[in-house]
């Protein structure tokens, strides 16, 4: 016998279970707990439950609401080329608790897509992400201030006391949560009004701040990206002023210029990922179709080392620094292909969203700026084990099934097309450089419109509302019950 909940509580329950998924995993950035051969954490045990949850107001919403590219082909192939991996080395359940793990990130995105389509929800959910990342940066200050509070991270040169890392227990996890943070405080400011416009830019500037205090150089490098591209796509003419405030952050924090001037050295930090990253790729040439099993990547460094002992780095165990470099050596080259197809899809659906003619401007602002950084992210992962983090990467799984959420409705409507002319494109005047600009802006939008990923993405996103294997099979029937809409989103 099923429980029935009224609209009104299963649209509560649905808020509560996300709201409080947030506040778990941001509170609790301690060690995972390892039981027997299991790894628990905030994220292993919240995200179940934040999908049971929102279950029912899913079910009343109903399968139509949800944007099928995220369950799509590479999606379903990923799955399928993990279990097989198991499979293929030995079925050990560790390893196949690693693909559940992932297939939860699948869902939870789902899931967010249908919930946050009620604006409301979405709103809060927003808000609880800025309003806790501007809490772990006010506890990064104090870090700051008392390097005693950051064992095991302080300073990495004489001008670096320390390197903060708020609720999180690594300084590189927490910058990573921080430039996703700063997109979702982006775009209240953009679509915010009156005081609570001003609270948003106040929370964002601590988050920045903070961020610049985790001497964290991929994430600074992807929040550049992700500046670069929401200023060029909003109004180009305000890249000189952002320049400017970034220049004056690097200068102003202490440390930042010095973390900087490090990244054009052939030693440090720098040698030492390349020297991981081959490792990562002997592995990968050793066992290329199905790896060394999932969530074992440190096996797989032990064995390659032990092999070739030119490649040893000093550790008998460590990271990719690369998350698509450790799945395709944890199950296979394919496989990681695979995910990154996947998330640098679900990155870019906020581009392809703005691009949609007479779109609102709250909704173009919000996909604008949570792509952005979701991009950055992608981009930071070729440095970082991004997706092996959980604590952080929760936050990409969230953001992208909002920005889906977003796009319902809107994958069918027609794309606005750029007239390359100063005054259209928002740079004022009609000097060189002015029309300079416009025409490069425009080549890249129209480069980009033109290209093989924007073609696929909209045939995917237009064709994915057809009846097909998604919706038509069991498993999706049963969960999200006769597929028909029962309420409607608060818009």
């Amino acid at each position: 016998m099923r429980l029935r909940l009224s609209d009104d509580h299963a649209r509560s329950l649905a808020a509560i279970g996300l709201l409080g998924l947030v506040l778990a995993v941001t509170a609790v950035g301690g060690q995972p707990k390892v039981i027997g051969s299991v790894s628990v954490d905030a994220v292993v045990l919240g995200v179940p439950v934040a999908i049971l949850m929102c279950l029912p107001y899913v079910r009343r919403r109903g399968l139509d609401t949800v944007p099928k590219y995220l369950m799509g082909p590479a999606a379903l192939a990923f799955i399928c080329w993990g279990l097989v991996s198991v499979a293929a080395d030995g079925g050990s359940l560790a390893s196949l608790l690693t693909i559940v793990r992932y297939a939860s990130y699948f869902l939870l995105a789902i899931v967010v897509s249908v919930v946050t389509q009620d604006a409301a929800i979405r709103r809060v959910l927003l808000w609880t992400i800025a309003l806790t990342a501007a809490a772990t940066a006010v506890l990064a200050f104090a870090q700051y201030l008392d390097p005693q509070l950051t064992p095991g991270m302080n300073g990495i040169s004489p001008e670096i006391s320390t390197r903060v890392v708020g609720t999180f227990y690594n300084s590189n996890f927490y910058a990573e949560y921080l430039l996703l943070a700063t997109g979702v405080t982006g775009a209240l400011v953009f679509t915010e009004k009156s005081w609570a416009r001003w609270l948003a830019a106040a929370t964002g500037l601590l988050v920045v701040v903070a961020m610049l205090l985790t001497y964290t150089r991929g994430s600074w490098i992807g929040l550049a990206l992700a500046v670069v591209i929401f200023v060029v796509v909003v109004d180009v003419r305000w890249l000189g002023a952002v320049a400017a405030l970034g220049a004056a952050g690097i200068l102003l924090v202490p440390g930042v210029t010095a973390r900087l001037s490090q990244s054009t050295a052939n030693s440090g930090s720098a040698e030492f990922r390349l020297g991981i990253w081959k490792i990562a790729g002997q592995a990968m040439a050793s066992r290329p179709l199905f790896g060394y099993g999932a969530g074992d990547f440190l096996d797989a460094y032990r064995a390659v080392v032990l092999t070739h002992p030119e490649l040893y780095q000093g550790y008998l165990g460590f990271g990719a620094h690369n998350s698509y470099f450790e799945l395709a050596a944890e199950i296979g080259i394919v496989g990681g292909l695979l995910f990154f197809v996947i998330t640098a899809s679900y990155a870019l659906r906020g581009l392809f969203i703005a691009t949609r003619k007479d779109v609102d401007p709250k909704v173009k602002y919000t996909a604008l700026a949570l792509a952005s950084v979701l991009i950055g992210l992608v981009l930071n992962t070729f440095t970082s084990n991004t997706f092996q983090h959980p604590q952080s990467g929760l936050f990409f799984w969230l953001l992208a099934g909002i920005v889906a959420g977003l796009g319902s409705g809107l994958w069918d409507c027609e794309v606005r097309r750029r007239q390359c002319d100063p005054e259209s494109e928002g740079v004022g005047g009609s000097s060189w450089a002015n029309r300079l600009v416009c025409r490069v802006r425009c080549f890249f939008s129209d480069w980009w419109r033109g290209s093989a990923v924007y073609r696929w993405m909209d045939w995917a996103a237009v064709s994915g509302g057809a009846p097909g294997w998604f919706t038509s099979s069991a498993a999706m029937r049963w969960v999200f019950d006769d597929g028909t809409a029962k309420s409607t989103p608060r818009n």
